[in-house]
């Protein structure tokens, strides 16, 4: 498998660490009911590090390394579901919680990728998905859009959506892409108008 274990993590005493062939879990705090800490794993000679908590019913995580603002969450089981599909068992993580972490771990690689290689990209999707709601709500701020509103909701799922056509990679939730895009254009703006400035110049070449 592409992603691979890292064993280079440093720990302070009272961390305790679960390992796995694909990811390293650092336990901070955890219950019967939650755990709470950090996960790391190497791609392509790259560490990431992120953020995690996860409980029955979800997954939730954010990167910090090795650059910030990517989050990413797994689906909400619901009542029903979690006999089945809990993400917790025994106060450890269950076969559930560690797929679904991979699955979180892809989208943020393509997303990495897609900062890295076509930085441009992700302005152009934003834009676009933006633009898909701005004619509703004329008084919308580019790259401030309030993740609680409905409008969010249809921005999310048009970005979604554009992701999927243009790059072939359907993101696991749509409002945390939305959030990653505000997040990225509001962190790394140097990234963005480098790319912005080359697609000048390639118009102006042409």
């Amino acid at each position: 498998m592409f992603i691979q274990h890292n064993d280079s993590v440093s720990l302070i005493a009272s961390q305790v660490i679960n390992h796995s062939d694909d990811f390293n879990l650092i336990i901070q705090s955890k219950n019967n009911e939650s755990i709470k800490g950090k996960i790391s794993f190497t791609y392509l000679h790259q560490q990431f590090e992120a953020g995690i908590i996860i409980t029955a019913k979800s997954i939730q995580i954010q990167s910090q390394y090795p650059f910030a603002g990517i989050q990413a969450s797994a689906p909400i089981l619901q009542n029903l579901e979690i006999d089945e599909k809990k993400y917790i068992c025994n106060g450890g993580l269950s076969k559930s919680g560690h797929q679904n972490i991979i699955w979180l771990m892809l989208d943020f690689i393509h997303l990495y990728n897609l900062l890295r290689i076509k930085p441009g990209s992700i302005l152009e999707l934003y834009r676009e998905a933006y633009n898909s709601v701005k004619t509703i709500e004329p008084n919308l701020v580019f790259g401030k859009i309030n993740l609680e509103s409905k409008i969010a909701i249809k921005a999310a799922q048009t970005l979604g959506q554009k992701m999927k056509r243009k790059h072939k990679y359907g993101f696991g939730n749509n409002l945390d892409l939305l959030a990653s895009f505000q997040d990225i254009i509001a962190n790394y703006p140097q990234q963005l108008n480098m790319a912005s400035q080359v697609k000048k110049m390639d118009w102006v070449l042409a």
